[in-house]
């Protein structure tokens, strides 16, 4: 992975609809977020590795402020860290699909990749509702 571009196998994942994170080839670690080496061994043999896009709710908050013009039609929404089950140790910020009543912390979750004007983003959906 180079250190010119590190966010380049990120974009081409979204452009994929795929959720991937950097695995070192020489000791097995995620890399979240990218580094130009390894934080377990300093390896700079990493590859962006397609997960399934499951994980567990590691916490989350709602959100009643919009910080963009944007969002003010959202409010209000909640964003949760999900814990990638297969990637341990990488935690990715998304927000919740359809939320209504508030998610329990170490809920399983499923995660969907959503395309919007402005940007694309990651969204968590409770397993057992999906």
């Amino acid at each position: 992975m180079s250190g010119a571009d590190i966010m380049a196998g990120w974009r081409d994942a979204l452009d994929a609809g795929e959720l991937r994170f950097p695995r070192c080839e020489a000791c097995g670690s995620w890399n979240w977020y990218p580094l130009p080496r390894c934080r377990a061994c300093g390896s700079a043999a990493q590859t962006w590795t397609a997960i399934a896009l499951e994980g567990t709710l590691y916490s989350w908050t709602r959100v009643h402020h919009a910080f963009a013009r944007e969002s003010v039609a959202e409010l209000p929404y909640v964003t949760g860290v999900v814990d990638i089950t297969a990637a341990p140790g990488v935690r990715l910020v998304c927000l919740q699909r359809r939320a209504s009543a508030a998610p329990q912390i170490g809920s399983p979750v499923r995660l969907a990749l959503e395309r919007t004007p402005m940007a694309s983003r990651w969204l968590f959906e409770l397993a057992s509702t999906a």
